[in-house]
């Protein structure tokens, strides 16, 4: 199997263990040269159908935030430090959402001023927000980009490019649908970026590899690559973007958040961990699982 973002055929199996999805097994494989990590194989489209239900985006959010600077549960960065960052270089123009979801983004940005548009996997998910949001466009995937028409100054994800089957292949077709001199706004994971959390992760993985071998998991594989902050900006680079802004932060995620929140002694654990690991970050400017970026099509 050769890895999706460098086509190495370096790789082995990673620390993390196999899932049983949809009658299949599904391996968590590392490149050895580029340190991607990503799943094989990779979903086909009978898995993604059933990965991503209409009832999987929770219907049409229509939602004005009273504190924009407030990040919402799920999301790795508030909608305010997106709008930060199309302030900073003056941008005037459109906006689609690719993956847009509940289309909550899409309500608060024109709240915010901004022309903003929706993009979605699922066709029937595509015509509820048609339906209940109609003074906007929405797309399917598909419908976006095989479009030979529409294009946009801005092009945001948000929790969607650890999701695709073939990141390099869909950068170069996103690349096509944008304007000339246009941006890519992503928020997401990098989850395999160095933090503390993740290193006990990878302990506990490999440890419970050595005490149960036998143990059969089954989880759905939404997942698709986990990236780290040098692999994530090189893929980037090598498809004409020009980095403007790249941001890296540590979040509790994915382990719980409060006390509250935790079930037994393990999961208390994980919140101590994930208190230690965001505090270490905030010295280390390079350590964290979550990142912001904004880049511009430069060819």
């Amino acid at each position: 199997m050769r890895c999706l973002f460098c086509n190495s055929e370096n790789n082995k199996q990673s620390f993390l263990p196999s899932t049983f999805y949809n009658d299949k097994r599904f391996d968590y494989i590392k490149c050895n040269d580029c340190l991607l990590l990503f799943i094989h194989p990779r979903p086909n489209d009978e898995d993604l159908i059933r990965m991503y239900p209409p009832s999987y985006q929770g219907g049409v959010n229509r939602k004005i935030l009273d504190n924009l600077s407030k990040k919402l549960d799920g999301l790795r960065f508030s909608y305010k430090s997106h709008f930060d960052l199309l302030e900073s270089i003056g941008f005037d123009g459109t906006i689609i959402d690719f993956g847009c979801g509940s289309a909550n983004f899409i309500v608060n940005a024109i709240k915010y001023g901004y022309l903003c548009d929706g993009a979605e996997y699922n066709p029937k998910h595509v015509e509820i927000l048609k339906r209940e949001l109609p003074e906007r466009n929405f797309f399917t995937v598909d419908e976006f980009l095989n479009s030979s028409t529409v294009q946009y100054d801005v092009i945001r994800l948000s929790n969607v490019f650890e999701h695709f089957t073939d990141p390099k292949q869909m950068l170069a077709d996103l690349k096509k649908k944008l304007k000339p001199n246009g941006y890519l706004l992503l928020e997401g994971p990098i989850e395999t970026n160095f933090n503390l959390a993740l290193q006990f992760r990878k302990l506990y993985f490999k440890t419970r590899m050595v005490l149960q071998p036998n143990r059969r998991v089954e989880h759905t594989p939404t997942h698709i690559i986990f990236t780290n902050r040098k692999n994530q900006l090189e893929i980037f680079k090598q498809f004409g973007f020009k980095t403007i802004e790249f941001k890296v932060q540590e979040s509790a995620w994915p382990f719980p958040t409060k006390f509250s929140n935790a079930n037994g002694i393990v999961q208390k654990l994980n919140v101590i961990i994930a208190r230690i690991s965001i505090a270490f970050s905030k010295v280390m400017p390079k350590w964290g699982n979550t990142f912001l970026y904004l880049g511009q099509k430069v060819d």
